[in-house]
C-alpha cells in the first residue's frame, strides 16, 4: 500500500508567518525563521508514522529546496520527497502561478491514493480538494496536540477516501 502524502505549507503552520512580499536578499543568504508550536508534534508523528511529505510553500522558491530542508527537523526532512515548485533561487518565482495551481498540478502528477493538505492560507487549497485539507489558524497553534490528532485522523482514516 502506498504511503499517505502530506502536502505541507510551512508559513503559518510550522514556521512563523512572513509578509507576502519577497524575502530581502540579505535574508536569503542567512535565513532565520521562527518555529511555531505545531512543529514539535509534527516532528514526533514523523518519527512514528509512515507517510511522505511534499512541501508547498514559496519559501522553497525563495530560499531553495535544500535551505528550506535545513530549517526543518531531521524526522520531517527524512519524510520529505519533494516540493510542488522548483526551488533553487528567488528569481524562479513565477508571480502568475499560484500555490493552489502548483499544488493542483502536483496532485495530478503524483496521483496519490490518499493525501492531506495542511496549510495556513485558504487561498492555497484547491476547491476540489477542500475535504482533504486542514486549515491551520491561531486556534490550531494554541492547541498543537489537538491539531496533530486531527491531522493523523484525516491522513490515516478511510473516511474521506473511496476504495
Amino acid at each position: 500500500m502506498a504511503h499517505p502524502l502530506l502536502y505541507l505549507g510551512l508559513d503559518g503552520v510550522v514556521l512563523a508567518r512572513r509578509s507576502l512580499t519577497r524575502i530581502p536578499l540579505y535574508q536569503l543568504e542567512n535565513p532565520h525563521i521562527e518555529q511555531l508550536p505545531l512543529l514539535e508534534p509534527l516532528t514526533l508523528i514523523a518519527e512514528h508514522y509512515d507517510f511522505h511529505v511534499v512541501l508547498n510553500d514559496w519559501l522553497v522558491a525563495d530560499l531553495g529546496y535544500r535551505t528550506v530542508l535545513s530549517l526543518l527537523p531531521a524526522p520531517i526532512v527524512r519524510k520529505t520527497i519533494g516540493a510542488t515548485m522548483r526551488g533553487n533561487r528567488a528569481h524562479r518565482r513565477h508571480v502568475s502561478v499560484t500555490r493552489k495551481d502548483l499544488l493542483r498540478a502536483d496532485i495530478g502528477r503524483r496521483n496519490p491514493l490518499r493525501f492531506l493538505i495542511v496549510d495556513a492560507r485558504a487561498s492555497a487549497i484547491p476547491f476540489e480538494h477542500k475535504h482533504q485539507a486542514m486549515l491551520i489558524d491561531e486556534r490550531a497553534q494554541e492547541s498543537p496536540s489537538r491539531s496533530v490528532e486531527v491531522i493523523l485522523q484525516l491522513l490515516f482514516s478511510d473516511f474521506n477516501y473511496m476504495d
